[in-house]
């Protein structure tokens, strides 16, 4: 299948490892122009080098997504080294666990600038460039908390909604110039997930593996998904097999989702 993307131009956030890394990757093995971002500026650096060692072109910018500033800087140098931008995946890194009665003012409006401003700055400045280009695409990573919230996680399962929210809204009002979509991951297993699982789900008496092996047990394939398989989710979307496609939140989670919308 033709997927169209060689040649096309891409912003990519919160790269330098992860799941972000993986939609870099594979955006790149399909000859896309990639620019990644994060706020480590030693892993970005890092990453673009061995994505660049391989092959592909790829830009490094560090960037706290968290700043309204960061994020203008990061989109402009986006513009001006690319040319313009057909396709924007906004990725966070995950909020910290914790409970809703224990985590401070701080953090919840540290992860609403990070997880959700982020998303509506890079977005809001993205869409006229890319009609300008003639269309475009944009990509939000979630979670499965944007559909159920899952213990031990309040802050995304806060702001992972208004994200999904703010994206069907917007899918309205790009259209149809330009696609906006969604992926809802859970049990892709990353170090954020391993950190989550000892921290929260962990029983007395477990080790790490055993707690990994009795959440698998409870995805309906029976094992957790890899970011290759997140980042394949992630192209689908972005290209023009999926031309027909917007407003839509995709659930790449090996069927732990259990509803039927």
């Amino acid at each position: 299948m033709e997927l169209g993307l060689s040649g096309k131009r891409v912003l990519v956030t919160a790269a330098s490892k992860g799941l972000g890394r993986a939609v870099a990757e594979a955006l790149a093995s399909e000859a896309c122009r990639v620019c990644i971002s994060s706020s480590n500026r030693a892993r970005i650096d890092a990453a673009a080098r061995a994505l660049s060692d391989a092959g592909a072109e790829v830009h490094a910018f560090a960037a706290d997504l968290a700043s309204a500033g960061d994020c203008a800087a990061l989109f402009d140098w986006t513009v001006q080294t690319l040319g313009g931008l057909d396709i924007l995946v906004n990725n966070t890194v995950g909020p910290a666990p914790g409970g809703v009665l224990d985590t401070a003012d701080e953090a919840w409006q540290q992860t609403f600038d990070s997880v959700l401003m982020s998303a509506i700055r890079l977005s809001r400045a993205a869409i006229p460039v890319m009609r300008r280009g003639g269309g475009g695409a944009i990509v939000n990573l979630a979670s499965l908390s944007a559909k159920q919230p899952i213990d031990g996680i309040a802050l995304s399962n806060a702001f992972r909604p208004a994200l999904i929210g703010m994206a069907k809204t917007l899918s309205r009002e790009a259209a149809p110039d330009v696609r906006v979509n969604n992926i809802a991951t859970e049990h892709i297993l990353t170090d954020r997930i391993r950190d989550i699982a000892d921290r929260v789900w962990r029983r007395d008496g477990e080790t790490l593996d055993q707690t990994i092996d009795r959440m698998a047990a409870q995805v309906s394939l029976r094992r957790y998904g890899t970011a290759a398989e997140l980042a394949s989710a992630v192209v689908f979307l972005c290209s023009d097999a999926a031309s027909y496609i917007t407003g839509v939140t995709l659930a790449v989670d090996g069927g732990m989702d259990r509803g039927l919308y």
